[in-house]
């Protein structure tokens, strides 16, 4: 009976360890994601096309929240490598999904300005006569304030990653994997095994992707090394996972053993709760208006603020020194003390641990601007400069140093605060010292001895004076 209890305790203690593996695994790559898509199921239903579906639904989305959309009467700019940028979709792919959307007159295209370029305009009453007409609604005019009824027409929406596109080998394997990859974090979550069942039925349900576009993508993710598959039961069903460690690696463009290091220290017994970091649902429409950016953070608008050293001190009282894992002995203020790890790095104090992790990940490989790469993340976030995931914004930070364009701004402050306050706790620390190196010499037989005579010395002298005599000091 004891070894069979042994036995039992073994293999659950294992299921444990690779639970809290897989844990960690989900929280350090969820912040390399970046950026999401709302993608709409429904219109693939509408428009026959998957393709057509996402260019859709960013149009969809840029039409609700575009900078100039109220003026320019619902017209916005969109060249062919924003497009790519943001959903993933070739120039081809793009082409044939336009011309889907403009054959059913849901798509207006013109080209404005000198040089002329290409403007798009989403036809909303079209679509929402269309959206209306298949869920058996009166159609009516379409008002996109009015959240709730825009929900009811597009339906549930699934978070698309445009970067698992890029990694999969296109736009079906990036949405097949974008959808497994969330089901393996709400199992997770529940304390469940990561395979996941799932019919080429409730794929298509869930993806709107074919049989034949899921066989096509699962092949694709197999060979990069990020599907795996299994049949169980009778009659057979089908369960697949992702590979995470392989995804970490394709995510990070690192070393298989560095990204496994990293990762073991993110773990429980790290002293790092696996499931601190929580991501945005799937389901709810508003959490989807943050498409990804074409362009990395804009670091050439003016700054508003003084050049001293002394203002930035917010931003530095916000930071801290902590590295991917922190040390046990942090009872002591992270404004006071800076810990030399993680490479020397400080870290934003406002950062997740695996936000931390994530973040590592991404400035590995700029030795000699790592850390200004981190203030200048720092300093903007303190002034509400990134309204999205840090860890984008940095992204967007790490290549424009890869391309030789950053220029840090408010993070100059940040390490001149930095440095100052450095050189303030080591004049601290002298004091101390020398604090502490007079007070063991007050504490000497000869001192005592020595100020006891000086003591009585000035009482002689005090009754000299009073009684108006003069007093000489004893040779």
């Amino acid at each position: 009976m004891s070894r069979v209890r042994d036995r039992k305790y073994a293999v659950s203690t294992g299921e444990d360890i690779c639970a809290a593996t897989h844990n960690t695994a989900l929280a350090i790559i969820w912040p390399l994601l970046g950026r999401h898509i709302a993608f709409h199921r429904r219109l693939v239903d509408l428009t026959a096309s998957v393709k057509a579906a996402l260019l859709l639904s960013q149009t969809i989305y840029w039409t609700r929240h575009g900078r100039d959309i109220a003026t320019t009467g619902g017209w916005f700019l969109k060249t062919t490598e924003q497009w790519a940028m943001e959903t993933g979709l070739s120039v081809k792919e793009q082409t044939t999904a336009r011309a889907v959307l403009c054959d059913m007159a849901l798509l207006d295209e013109r080209r404005l300005g000198m040089p002329a370029k290409l403007h798009f305009r989403l036809c909303v009453d079209r679509l929402g006569a269309l959206l209306a007409d298949r869920i058996g609604k009166a159609s009516g005019a379409l008002d996109w304030d009015d959240g709730l009824a825009i929900a009811q027409l597009l339906g549930p929406s699934l978070a698309y990653h445009r970067t698992l596109a890029e990694i999969g080998g296109g736009v079906h394997a990036g949405l097949l994997l974008s959808r497994a990859l969330h089901l393996m974090r709400l199992q997770s979550k529940r304390q469940q095994d990561d395979w996941v069942c799932r019919s080429a039925i409730q794929w298509t349900e869930e993806t709107g992707l074919t049989r034949r576009e899921q066989e096509t993508a699962r092949r694709l993710l197999r060979l990069a090394g990020l599907w795996e598959e299994t049949l169980t039961g009778i009659p057979p069903r089908l369960l697949v996972r992702i590979r995470l460690d392989g995804l970490l690696v394709r995510l990070t463009g690192g070393e298989r053993e560095r990204v496994n290091r990293i990762a073991a220290s993110c773990e429980p017994d790290g002293g790092i709760p696996a499931s601190r970091f929580t991501q945005k649902g799937a389901t709810r429409l508003r959490e989807f208006h943050s498409p990804v950016s074409p362009k990395a953070p804009n670091q050439l608008h003016r700054i508003s603020h003084d050049s001293s050293a002394e203002n930035a001190n917010p931003y530095v009282q916000r930071s801290t020194g902590d590295s991917v894992q922190p040390l046990h002995n942090s009872h002591e203020s992270s404004n006071e003390s800076y810990l030399q790890c993680g490479g020397g790095l400080i870290f934003p104090g406002t950062l997740l641990p695996e936000e931390r992790a994530a973040a590592w990940l991404l400035i590995r490989h700029c030795a000699d601007q790592a850390q200004a790469l981190l203030d200048e993340l720092s300093a903007r976030m303190q002034t509400k400069s990134v309204r999205t995931s840090p860890i984008a914004y940095l992204r967007g930070l790490v290549r424009r140093a890869d391309a030789g364009q950053f220029v840090p701004e408010l993070g100059l402050r940040v390490a001149a605060a930095r440095q100052k306050h450095h050189e303030e706790s080591i004049l601290r620390q002298q004091r101390a010292a020398e604090a502490q190196r007079m007070a063991a010499e007050r504490a000497t037989p000869e001192h005592q001895i020595k100020a006891a005579k000086r003591r009585a010395e000035i009482r002689e002298m005090l009754e000299a004076m009073r009684a108006g005599q003069k007093w000489r000091k004893p040779s």
